[in-house]
């Protein structure tokens, strides 16, 4: 198993996390082929290297089919599946944390959003051992501690859920699939934050057409416990959390 773990939007209120979760090897090369070939047909290159797409990318009409085409490679592979979640931005709570006023509040949010990667992580992959989690390079507070904190919950043990944890560039095309990933969280951005752009909301629906989802909206998923919302959206499905 391989998992792509998308950065955490901090979008006014909410912080956002998404996985893309690729069960096979064979999996993971036929998308990233599909999905290299897809931008090559576009011409969608710079000095002969594919181009990075990603949400806050889609800025004209020639972004947006590449965009598209990227969700329908994902909808069109059996097993490959995506898991979101949300959480709160909450600074009183936050403050709250640990009882230690001390603690920058950088941390504190840094705290917050290890919790719910683990919880994100663990809720998807039960019984997996020996995985690979890949994640975007994000801008991390100093002195968070993320990386041993993941590796102390999910990298540690006898059984461990993963074998390995990095970090990959977003932009680079050997590791172009965290992009889709980006796409897919960036359409429940959008509905939980609609922007003017006429062409990320196009995208947002088709997202929701091409997957077969009624609704992004918080109060249908908050509405669906995670083994039903599962069984009804197995490919693509949200989970909205209290802050842990």
């Amino acid at each position: 198993m391989l998992v792509y773990l998308d950065e955490s939007y901090r979008a006014k209120d909410r912080l956002f996390i998404g996985a893309l979760f690729l069960p096979t090897k064979a999996k993971r090369k036929l998308l990233h082929k599909q999905f290299s070939d897809l931008k090559k047909r576009e011409d969608f290159l710079e000095n002969g290297q594919l181009k990075e797409i990603k949400y806050a990318k889609i800025t004209t009409n020639k972004r947006l089919r590449i965009a598209k085409g990227a969700v329908s490679l994902f909808a069109g592979l059996d097993n490959v599946f995506f898991r979101a979640c949300t959480i709160p931005y909450d600074p009183v709570k936050m403050s709250q944390l640990g009882g230690n006023k001390n603690v920058p509040m950088k941390i504190k949010e840094a705290i917050i959003y290890t919790k719910a990667t683990v919880q994100l992580l663990k809720s998807n992959l039960d019984q997996t051992t020996n995985a690979v989690l890949l994640m975007d390079e994000l801008t991390r507070a100093s002195g968070d501690k993320f990386d041993a904190l993941i590796k102390a919950k999910l990298g540690n043990g006898n059984k461990p859920i993963f074998k390995h944890i990095g970090y990959v560039n977003s932009a680079s095309p050997r590791n172009h699939l965290v992009q889709i990933c980006d796409l897919l969280l960036g359409a429940i951005l959008n509905e939980a934050y609609p922007t003017k752009s006429k062409l990320k909301i196009k995208f947002r629906e088709f997202v929701k057409s091409e997957l077969k989802l009624p609704t992004l909206k918080e109060s249908y998923w908050k509405s669906k416990l995670k083994k039903i919302a599962d069984k009804q959206h197995p490919k693509y499905n949200i989970r909205f959390w209290k802050t842990p």
